[in-house]
């Protein structure tokens, strides 16, 4: 027989609070009432909206009122009809419980877990101790106690901890505050409250569940590793390692059939004869495949995709056609190699952040991925499509999962597989850079477990290439950490590059603009390899604004905007001056009645204005940090905007709202991340009608194609200024000969450069050259950007 999966999502469970208790062995459930409708996935807070019981968190300031929810443990429980042949066996499969929780069949426990990422794993049997048949047919009923956020961990301080936390305190902006209990979880860290994000501390059976039922022999885990072994990227070896359950000593074959998942390939099969022993091991097989269709970032070429079925025959003869089948699995896989290595003018002490994929270096065009939903159990396969295919569709080839946030669902990684994107997967820790995580022996076991259970899922997805210890912390002073980490990755993969933190060494998260108030154009100092975070907020559109803030809050600047996380002076600091541009521009052709006063009277934008500059300055704010770092292609590696995407209803750095509603910096990333650009370096100030702008014309080629005679065009307001014919060279940067200098004109002027090749566009990108920069930094500010660079080395 092929496996019986028996899904358990669906809303078939109901839920019910009880008094919180510590997390101990505990069987409350007769205590349980007021039993309401549950969904799994879902989420206490998503059962209790359902049924009507708060308003939605994410409207206003309601997110305050579902505190209580944290207060109380939570029975989810439901009906089982599970009838089993003879020689079947059942086991229940749990991919994420957050965060605490205890399992129960018909009453009794099967174990306890702590972590959100393990995936648990039970064998069902009836009380005497044998398996349910046909002869027990009364439904079964499986119960799960999940414990509430107030009964999470909480960090046992030092006295030398509570001491250096005193003296640490005044550089924490509340409510952030030194050794915070959210260190003594290996919980996704963004539901404590972040600088995008509510808090929201989540609590439930947020990923999916089942029963699997198999015969002797149950398929525990499948790792699929592929190493290509000619010059020419035609032959891989393939090692299969599997983790098996069998209830006897037996013999068995293992036989793999491997075909073409998105391209047409004649199925291979292979077989060998295994030995196997009661209890859980790992057996292994290994085989050669020719001819083979290797995996590519979506600019590299096709992300050709394998799909292998595995199955455990019984017996060691492959002569008879009667022998049973005692379980199958079907995995995906892609054959590619990957590398980071050092630019080649790199000196030796370098670190290496150039990425080589199937022996090509891969410049990284890159957007930071931060969870889709503060409340992630509600997120579907569908949502991840929408936006993968955004960034897809913006050039992105390149996605770092944020440490702050989650081991996304499996969809997330099957669909970057498919797209070809590049994944870099942070582990669940972020933000320790004065202070540290714990690292006793009992936390490390917990790391250890989690990670390593993080590491398992994911493994065997082509897309993924970085495994990273986690977000912002001090690697020396979390050495324990860090060790761990780069431990777990060798034991449980071994075949990617491990990176202790980001940043780290040579790495960059430019906060000098922004958090620092420094000046858009100092971006272009930056000389890091490798730039994975910056950006400016920006306010969504009026629609999505409509839908998460009262009518009250929809003129001038309101509380609830900080609620959302708007963080007004910064705002203020960067959108004024678009705003300036913007308004003396317009009021140039009669549009609109002067504001040469506003930046320096400092007088309120409305909201329409504030959504109009803020989204401008922070188009603004990409287009010179990325065309920066993209000109520096060979000595810089890649760059990444923070962020992409939002969790909730927020005023933040993403370039897609928590709606999928782009803002104005999505379009403007979309043409800057084009594979092929014509960039215009110029001097960032204030200019004024009839002044000449002066600066050098780059073109840019990340692909390994050569465009021959290609066209190179400037038009300012629609009127050609320059034509040249160029050659544009594989995967280069180079600067041409010829200067460009453009007139400005008293009302608009909008340089446009286009690159084209034959009737094909290749490039087409857009300048506003009456946009400046802002002011100067002031000295506080400049000494608050050299002690963050100091601290996070």
């Amino acid at each position: 027989m092929t496996r019986k999966i028996i899904s358990l999502n669906d809303s078939a469970w109901r839920f019910a609070p009880v008094a919180q208790k510590p997390f101990a062995d505990v069987n409350d459930f007769a205590e349980a009432h007021d039993w309401l409708p549950a969904q799994v996935p879902g989420d206490a807070r998503l059962d209790l909206l359902r049924a009507g019981k708060i308003s939605d968190p994410f409207f206003g300031a309601n997110n305050a009122d579902s505190q209580w929810i944290d207060s109380r443990d939570w029975w989810y429980a439901r009906a089982v009809e599970l009838a089993l042949e003879e020689g079947e066996r059942a086991f229940l499969l749990f991919d994420g419980i957050d965060y605490q929780s205890a399992v129960f069949w018909n009453g009794k426990q099967l174990g306890r877990h702590v972590g959100m990422f393990s995936r648990q794993i039970y064998e069902l049997r009836t009380e005497d101790g044998g398996r349910r048949t046909q002869d027990a047919l009364r439904p079964s009923l499986l119960a799960t106690r999940v414990w509430g956020s107030d009964a999470l961990p909480k960090m046992r301080r030092t006295l030398a901890q509570k001491i250096w936390g005193r003296i640490i305190r005044p550089l924490f902006t509340p409510p952030s505050e030194p050794f915070p209990d959210r260190y003594a979880t290996l919980k996704c860290q963004m539901p404590f409250g972040w600088d995008f994000a509510p808090r929201l501390r989540t609590c439930g059976i947020w990923d999916d569940a089942k029963i699997v039922v198999t015969r002797s022999a149950f398929i525990r885990d499948a790792l699929v590793k592929c190493k290509i072994t000619n010059d020419k990227l035609q032959n891989a070896r393939v090692q299969v390692s599997l983790t098996l359950d069998s209830d006897h000593a037996q013999a068995v074959r293992v036989q793999c059939s491997v075909r073409g998942k998105n391209f047409t390939a004649a199925a291979q099969t292979f077989e060998r004869a295994r030995a196997l022993v009661p209890g859980i091991q790992t057996r292994g097989i290994s085989f050669d495949l020719n001819d083979v269709r290797l995996w590519n970032p979506w600019d590299r070429g096709d992300p050709n995709l394998y799909e292998i079925e595995i199955a455990i025959l019984s017996g060691t003869s492959a002569q008879s056609q009667d022998d049973a089948v005692l379980d199958t699995v079907t995995a995906t896989f892609g054959i590619r190699s990957f590398e980071l290595a050092r630019a080649p003018a790199a000196p030796a002490t370098a670190a290496p952040w150039t990425f080589v994929v199937n022996g090509r270096r891969e410049f990284v065009r890159g957007a930071n991925w931060v969870p889709l939903d503060a409340l992630p159990a509600r997120v579907t396969p569908a949502e991840y499509a929408a936006r993968l295919q955004q960034a897809r569709d913006a050039n992105i080839n390149f996605l770092r999962v944020w440490g702050g946030g989650l081991k996304e669902k499996r969809a997330f990684y099957d669909l970057c597989d498919e797209l070809g994107i590049l994944v870099w997967q942070e582990f669940p820790f972020a933000g320790a850079t004065l202070d540290r995580f714990p690292r006793d022996h009992a936390f490390l076991r917990l790391v250890r477990d989690e990670c390593g259970a993080i590491v398992r899922a994911l493994r065997n997805h082509p897309s993924l290439v970085v495994w990273c210890g986690g977000n912002e912390f001090t690697t020396r002073g979390n050495r324990a950490i860090v060790e761990t980490l780069r431990a777990v990755a060798a034991q449980e993969d071994g075949a990617r590059p491990f990176k202790p933190a980001s940043p780290y060494r040579d790495e960059s998260h430019n906060w000098g603009v922004w958090h620092r108030f420094a000046n858009l154009r100092d971006y272009r100092k930056d000389s890091t390899p490798f730039l994975s975070e910056f950006g400016l907020q920006a306010l969504p559109n009026r629609e999505s604004l409509e839908k998460f803030l009262p009518d009250d809050a929809l003129a001038a600047p309101h509380a609830l905007w900080e609620y959302h996380h708007a963080e007004l002076q910064k705002l203020e600091r960067y959108a004024q001056p678009a705003s300036n541009m913007w308004r003396a521009a317009s009021d140039t052709r009669g549009k609109l009645a002067p504001l040469a006063t506003r930046h320096s009277s400092r007088e309120t934008l409305s909201v329409d204005e504030f959504i109009v500059s803020s989204q401008r300055a922070q188009a603004f704010a990409l287009q010179i940090a990325i065309e920066h770092m993209r000109r520096r292609k060979g000595a810089a590696a890649g760059v990444a905007v923070w962020q992409f995407n939002d969790c909730w209803p927020a005023i933040s750095w993403s370039v897609i709202d928590y709606y999928g509603t782009p803002k104005r910096a999505y379009e403007e990333l979309r043409r800057l991340y084009s594979p092929i650009l014509a960039s215009f370096d110029y001097a960032l100030q204030p200019r004024r009608a009839g002044e000449i702008v002066h600066g050098a014309l780059w073109l840019i080629n990340d692909l390994f194609s050569s465009f021959e005679n290609a066209q190179v065009s400037a038009y300012l307001n629609d009127a050609e200024i320059f034509k040249r014919r160029v050659n544009l060279a594989p995967d280069s940067a180079t600067r041409l000969d010829d200067a460009l200098d453009v007139a400005l004109g008293a009302g608009e002027n909008i340089l446009r450069l286009k690159v084209s090749w034959g009737p094909v566009a290749l490039s087409d990108h857009a300048y506003d050259l009456n946009f400046c920069d802002v002011g100067e930094i002031n000295p506080v500010s400049a000494r608050l950007v050299a002690v963050g660079k100091r601290l996070m080395r």
